[in-house]
């Protein structure tokens, strides 16, 4: 009789576990910076609220990244991949931002050039 009852619970976790994990979506982008600059036209990332967020970032020049609005940010290394992981919890668009390291940071806008944008819709 002990048996029902602890198969049953069991089903209950193992269904509450499943549903969790479908509600769950985590989106993944690469980004790459070619010569020290970004691309002429950034790239839109698109996301729902409660997203988990993967920005992978490769670079031929050592720099940062930000993500404002988030306050994320991580310093790149030439030839090294990077990545910034977060949840998605406020709505909004977003500049992810290029800023070069050395001489080429003091050329041009101290805020640097948009990266990509990132949108984060409500669900």
């Amino acid at each position: 009789m002990k048996a029902l009852p602890l198969s049953c619970l069991v089903f209950c976790l193992v269904f509450s576990a499943a549903a969790q994990a479908a509600d769950a979506s985590e989106k993944i982008f690469e980004l790459e910076i070619l010569q020290g600059a970004p691309p002429a036209k950034p790239r839109v990332l698109r996301v729902e609220k409660d997203d988990s967020v993967r920005i992978r970032v490769m670079s031929e020049v050592a720099g940062e990244i930000h993500l404002h609005g988030y306050r994320l940010e991580m310093k790149l290394a030439p030839g090294t991949p990077r990545e910034l992981a977060f949840k998605a919890r406020a709505t909004g668009r977003y500049r992810v931002e290029w800023h070069p390291a050395g001489e080429a940071a003091s050329k041009g806008d101290p805020h640097g050039p948009p990266l990509a944008f990132l949108e984060v819709h409500p669900k």
